[in-house]
């Protein structure tokens, strides 16, 4: 995972050197394997363990930075009128199997228009090695790096029909995907079709046909939560790796899917001139968080060190886990959704 550390500024007040950082970070587990000078800005490689996904985003390491340093966590919020003016069309999102896809949102913007990105937003993108396509293409890119959530952009005018199947494959079925290969499909691979047949793997990789080019002028935004095993299988079934399915291999938090997808929207609305006509989901959009008790005397044995529990208590609430005191040795931890 790469970041850099005007990105991180955005969203916690850093005054120490980015080379202090580096070492703060690897030293709270975060291992710092590379710091680069570049372009004006200094560019952390991080190694990421496959049991935190949460790590696999901005957000996800600006928070640990934040309770590193002892600062507060900027989150942007979503404009509440830009919600409010979304319409309604007749359109339909039909998910075969909720264990499959617990979560499917889907915006429909109009009018857009397809161009190179603005400097900004293609220097912060090639800085961590994703290569500038277009504005569209950019804007997912950089909500997937800085919230961890994977979107997809389809060319509205290139589905058929105005409903979208969240279902698994039909033997025999095929795709072209992005890449230009030609796929063959089996109901192991779960899919995104519209009423002709599949236009994406789901979580993996879109198709060719629906891609957004320079002649789009509607799109249809994807964000959604898929099963991990499921978009495993596939991935491996026909050997595609993404950005995408790397996070969504390892789990997705639902609680900011819908924030994603509609600071998504604003930007694409700012950058290509579009219009958010409709907002549709299916599916929940946070799950009943697991509370679990933290025996304090354990954990200070299995680390090896006596941390008091008033310590142990403002580090898990920063990082955003309610406790609560049970008994002198015994907090009650509420989990958050990352």
């Amino acid at each position: 995972m790469k970041v850099t550390y005007n990105w991180l500024k955005e969203f916690v007040e850093i005054k120490i050197s980015p080379q202090a950082l580096a070492e703060k970070l690897t030293m709270a587990g975060l291992e710092v394997t590379a710091l680069e000078e570049k372009a004006g800005d200094f560019v952390f490689e991080i190694e990421i363990t496959s049991n935190r996904p949460d790590w696999l985003s901005v957000t996800g390491i600006a928070r640990e930075v934040a309770v590193i340093l002892g600062k507060k966590l900027k989150i942007p919020g979503v404009k509440k009128q830009q919600k409010s003016r979304a319409g309604h069309l007749p359109f339909a999102i039909k998910v075969e199997n909720k264990k499959d896809c617990p979560l499917y949102t889907a915006k429909i913007i109009k009018d857009v228009k397809v161009r190179s990105s603005p400097d900004w937003l293609r220097k912060r993108l090639e800085l961590i090695g994703c290569r500038s396509i277009n504005n569209i293409v950019d804007i997912s890119n950089y909500i997937l790096f800085t919230w961890g959530e994977p979107l997809h952009a389809f060319d509205l005018d290139k589905l058929n029909g105005n409903i979208i199947f969240v279902r698994r494959a039909k033997r025999g079925e095929k795709i072209i995907t992005i890449d230009a290969e030609q796929r063959m499909l089996n109901p192991d691979i779960l899919v995104i079709a519209d009423e002709a047949g599949p236009v994406a793997v789901a979580g993996v990789m879109g198709s060719k046909d629906t891609e957004v080019t320079e002649a789009t002028k509607n799109i249809l935004l994807e964000a959604a939560a898929f099963n991990p095993i499921v978009v495993r299988r596939g991935r491996r079934n026909l050997g595609i790796q993404s950005e995408s399915s790397y996070r969504f291999e390892r789990g997705v938090n639902l609680e900011i899917i819908d924030n994603a997808s509609w600071q998504a929207a604003e930007l694409i609305q700012e950058l290509t001139g579009g219009r958010c006509v409709l907002a549709k989901s299916s599916g929940l959009t946070r799950t009943k968080r697991k509370s679990i008790t933290l025996e304090l005397s354990a954990a200070n044995k299995i680390l090896g060190i006596n941390i008091p529990a008033s310590k142990i208590k403002k580090i898990l609430n920063k990082l955003e886990f309610k406790t609560r005191i049970k008994t002198k040795n015994h907090f009650s931890v509420k989990i958050p959704g990352h």
